[in-house]
Order: C-alpha cells, then structure tokens, then sequence
C-alpha cells in the first residue's frame, strides 16, 4: 500500500485553479474554499473530476475549475486566461496566474508578453492600493503614493532586448522613475536625468509604436525646463518636438496634444506653476 501510493505521488502532475470561490472537500473532511491562483497536484483522471491533493489532503475537482499543466495546451490555456482577466480589470487573477506562467512556463513563447503583463498589473494594484505587503511595491513618501518598482519590465529587458515589448517595459521603467522622483521641486538636475532617459529611449526606439510617446515626454519635459529656467534653448528644442510630432502622426491624439502644448507655449502659458 505505501508503494502504491509513492508512485501515485511521482506521477501526479501539478495543476492550477482558474476561478474563484471552489468548494474542496478533502479526505480529511473538511471544506476548504480555493481560488484563481491556488496550486493543486493531479493524482487520478476522470471524465468530468479528477482527484486531486491540495494541503496535504485529496478530493475531487472539477476539470473545468483547473487547468491541468501535463495538458498538451496547458501553457496557451494559462496564457489566455491570464490575460482575459488582465482585460477584465481583474489585476489581483492576472497578477497570480502570470507569476504562475512564468515559473512553469520560462521557454514559452509568450514569455516577454506575461512579464509586460506582470509588470502592468502590478502597477495597477499598487494605484488600487492592493497588496500592502508585497516587496514589489515601493513608496513615495512625499506624495504617499505607493508604485510598482519595475523589476519584471527589467527582467524582460535584460533576457529578451529586441523583444517587441522591449520598449514598451523601457517606457513603463522612465514612468516609474517620475512616480519615484515627483514632486521634482525645480531640480533641473533630476528632470535632465529623466530627459536623457527619454533621449536615449527615442534613438534606440525609433521603429516602434512606443517612439512618439518618447517624442512627447522628451517635449513636455524640455517645456518644463524651459519654465524652470527660462532658457530659450528649452523652449526651442520643446517646439522641435511637438512640430515633428505633428508632422510625422498627423490626425492622431498626439498630434492633438502636440498642438495644445504648441499653442500654450506660443502663449506663454504655464503647465509646471500656476
């Protein structure tokens, strides 16, 4: 009997529980609650449950409360799920089930993708002020406002450089950067190190999508600079920006901001001081 049930153990493939609010009844008989998140161990197969063993205990689950990761489309299944919720506003879900996907899943294709998607729903639950606990989240005391530190955006640029989503984790890492540093209170000096994020950004990003927000920042903050300082040079390179951009993405919302802050500026209207 303990040889029997050794090999069941070896043989059992894990599985995670893909919604909320499941009713467990283990062998022990008690009633536990699972959900989205919640690893379980496959011990038998069946047509509609299957037995499973989850804190030290087995019962039965239904296979369509799980996704089974022996599966032959275990990894997309994950994936899509992941990111329904993610679409849904469900960042808590996606947040879990991509962590997931990333440890099971580290040659999947869609790898860059789910650590984007970790990233950006760890920003929303640290606006959400979810999770308190997390190591992730960081604090701007100033402000008491609590934001995600970024270290997916970094993991993916460092093992996927030329991934399409690339840039897209470099844009979210500048961003963080801002919400860390804000209020600026007149620092040339830390607004310029940001300029220069956003510099080396749009020479290295110039193909992608991400390349005109890139033009945008690099605008806004010279505008900023400009108001600071009043240096015409700040001016003139923010008009340089805000004119390519309306040359280069004609009939576009950000050709339309480009617009308003060209108009504000010919103005003399102020966006940093009121």
């Amino acid at each position: 009997m303990v040889i029997t049930i050794i090999l069941i153990l070896l043989s059992a493939s894990p599985g995670v529980v893909i919604i909320d609010n499941v009713l467990f009844y283990g062998s022990d008989h008690r009633m536990r609650i699972l959900n989205t998140g919640d690893m379980i161990d496959i011990l038998e197969y069946g047509i509609e449950r299957m037995t499973v063993q989850f804190d030290s205990t087995t019962g039965e689950l239904d296979k369509n409360v799980l996704i089974d990761f022996s599966n032959e489309v275990a990894e997309d299944e994950q994936f899509v799920f992941a990111r329904g919720y993610f679409d849904e506003g469900e960042y808590d879900k996606a947040a879990r089930l991509l962590e997931i996907f990333i440890r099971h899943f580290d040659n999947s294709n869609y790898l860059a993708e789910a650590l984007y998607y970790l990233g950006q729903s760890y920003e929303a639950l640290a606006t959400k002020g979810d999770h308190d606990s997390l190591a992730v989240f960081s604090m701007n005391t100033q402000l008491k406002q609590r934001y995600y530190n970024g270290d997916t955006y970094r993991l993916l640029l460092q093992e996927f450089p030329e991934n399409p989503f690339a840039a897209k984790a470099q844009y979210r890492l500048i961003n963080i950067f801002r919400i860390g540093n804000l209020p600026w209170k007149d620092s040339v000096e830390l607004i310029e190190e940001e300029l220069t994020m956003w510099a080396d950004f749009c020479a290295r990003y110039q193909l992608t999508e991400e390349y005109v927000l890139g033009l945008s920042e690099t605008g806004y903050l010279n505008r900023i600079l400009y108001e600071i300082t009043d240096e015409p040079a700040y001016r003139e390179a923010a008009v340089s920006k805000f004119k390519e951009i309306t040359l280069e993405y004609p009939n576009t919302i950000h050709a339309a901001y480009a617009k308003v802050h060209l108009f504000e500026l010919q103005n003399n209207e102020k966006i940093y001081k009121y």
